[in-house]
């Protein structure tokens, strides 16, 4: 049956045939698809825990949202990083083929481990990049350019900065039980040139806002959590995550609003249009603030997933005069 192949290639088959095949959906995306999509990345994670070799099978997706890149690249690091065998193949859509390509996917599989470093890339309208300090000069880049794309020329846009070191402030203080800078935060960010809009993607592989409000001792909220639930009586991890972004958490556990940092500081560049189409996930819990929609998923996400949009209405800063130009 095999003959005619090259015997390297016989080799080859024969070594991923000891892989543990994990399907991707067709959908592949934490938006559009997220029960499925984080069903997948379970599989994933619970193989890493068994320190099972897997070969991801993308043959199937016909659509993968940048997003899901960024997630599953993220995985695949920490395989590398264990040093447990991870594989895959390529999309025969090819559509979600070239989109995988350009997101610089197979160059990280098929490179070495260089330990806690992830470089940034950049292909046309891709940036991917990971890190585990705050770095706002990265931030000032990554607007500068996809605010040229929307607009002809560099803005600043004060609800993507703001949303980006709230992000990266959170993962360096909160995102593990165990201290600061215990986890990589990644971000991709993707141009859509027919809607004229940049799309962006944040996760950290941390416990996640709730577990951490939950379980960590050393948290604002610990001392306050009976309080918080005998006051607001949030009916599940959905409507926690609701009361989370809208400041009656905060209020509740001190007395006063607060809105300037953190998830309500995001919420409310959201709220005051300086950012559109924000979707949170984590734990079991997702946010659809542009949709009003808060609900519990029947799979957890291990960490924190947000996806936030900037398109030409949202309010922007001209560099020269920082004057609004959107009226804020």
């Amino acid at each position: 049956m095999l003959q005619g192949v090259p015997r390297n290639e016989i080799k080859q088959r024969n070594e991923l045939a000891k892989y543990k095949h994990i399907r991707a959906p067709k959908c592949l995306s934490m938006i559009e698809n997220p029960e499925g999509t984080l069903e997948f990345i379970s599989l994933l994670e619970h193989s890493l825990h068994k320190r099972e070799k897997v070969f991801v099978v993308l043959k199937d997706v016909d659509k993968i949202a940048s997003g899901a890149i960024i997630v599953l690249l993220s995985i695949m690091i920490k395989f590398k990083k264990q040093k447990v065998g991870f594989n895959g193949d390529h999309p025969k859509n090819s559509n979600a083929r070239q989109y995988l390509l350009a997101s610089g996917f197979f160059e990280h599989l098929y490179e070495a481990p260089q330990g806690d470093k992830v470089t940034i890339r950049v292909h046309k309208s891709i940036f991917t990049h990971a890190n585990k300090t705050v770095d706002s000069d990265l931030s000032d880049r990554i607007i500068s350019k996809v605010s040229e794309m929307i607009w002809g020329e560099p803005k600043r846009c004060p609800g993507v900065q703001r949303t980006y070191l709230e992000l990266m402030q959170n993962t360096n203080n909160h995102a593990s039980l165990k201290g600061p800078n215990e986890h990589h935060w990644y971000t991709t960010v993707s141009y859509n040139k027919e809607k004229n809009k940049a799309c962006f993607s944040f996760i950290d592989y941390g416990v996640g806002i709730i577990e951490s409000i939950n379980r960590n001792k050393k948290g604002k909220f610990w001392n306050s959590l009976s309080k918080i639930f005998s006051v607001l009586n949030p009916h599940d991890d959905g409507d926690f995550l609701r009361m989370l972004l809208d400041g009656r958490i905060h209020k509740t556990a001190t007395g006063v609003y607060y809105r300037g940092k953190g998830l309500p500081g995001v919420y409310k560049a959201f709220s005051d249009n300086k950012i559109s189409n924000l979707v949170i996930i984590t734990n079991d819990a997702m946010a659809d603030c542009q949709n009003n929609v808060f609900k519990t998923l029947k799979k957890k996400f291990v960490g924190t997933y947000i996806y936030w949009e900037l398109n030409v209405n949202n309010k922007c800063l001209n560099y020269d005069n920082s004057i609004n130009s959107k009226g804020l």
